[in-house]
Parts: C-alpha cells; sequence; structure tokens
C-alpha cells in the first residue's frame, strides 16, 4: 500500500528542523533528528523522508516502504526510500545539529561504494 505524498510534508520537515535547533547541540553519539523521525508514524514518517528526498532534487510522490538500515560510529543514519513507480534512495541524516541530509539514488550508492539499499548495515 503506497503512502501519498502532501504538501503536508513541508510541515513535518519544519517540525524535525525546529526540534533540531530546539534541543541545541547534540550530547556525543545522539541524533535528535533521527530520535524524532523514529518516534513518528510510519505515515509521518514516509511523508518525511519524501520530502528529504524532493529537497535532493528527486521526485517521490508517492512512498511504497521505508527501510532503517542503520547508524555508523558518527551517529549518522541511514533510510532507505522505495517510491512507487519510480527510484529508490538513501537519506542520511547527520548527527548535527540541524539533521543536515543527503540523498543519492540506490543505484548510486551501489555504483560509489558497493553497498546496497534495503539490507542493514554491518
Amino acid at each position: 500500500m503506497g503512502l501519498t505524498f502532501r504538501r503536508r510534508g513541508g510541515r513535518v520537515l519544519a517540525a524535525l528542523l525546529a526540534l533540531a535547533w530546539e534541543v541545541g547541540p547534540p550530547p556525543l553519539w545522539a541524533n535528535p533528528a533521527q530520535d524524532r523521525l523514529a518516534a513518528m508514524s510510519e505515515v509521518e514518517r514516509s511523508e518525511a523522508l519524501a520530502v528529504f528526498v524532493e529537497s535532493g532534487g528527486h521526485s517521490c510522490r508517492t512512498v511504497a516502504r521505508t527501510f532503517f538500515q542503520g547508524e555508523d560510529a558518527k551517529g549518522n543514519v541511514f533510510w532507505d526510500v522505495e517510491c512507487t513507480g519510480g527510484e529508490s534512495y538513501v537519506v542520511v541524516i547527520k548527527n548535527d545539529v540541524p539533521g543536515s541530509t543527503r540523498v543519492m539514488t540506490c543505484r548510486r550508492l551501489r555504483a560509489v561504494a558497493g553497498a546496497g539499499c534495503f539490507k542493514k548495515l554491518e
């Protein structure tokens, strides 16, 4: 079942960013943006991740599924997003105060890092 991305996703993004700024500098290895994202319902999380994908210049109107890959040693987290009828992406939420993100296609991730999406990090 797909989840339709609506403009209210902008509210979700604004809430994530506001929360990150309100809590101040994160303690060592904490990721406040990830904490907020993890606390969301699946629908809200899908909308927020779609906003991140679209803010990276990609199209993702409907999210088919999301997958939490894990966290690296620096506290950065990796979420995979499969868009209905389109591409799949990895969204990296960095462990910094604003919860900076980086988005790339799973195809590019495989080519650049030899890693795939929708698999837990080792």
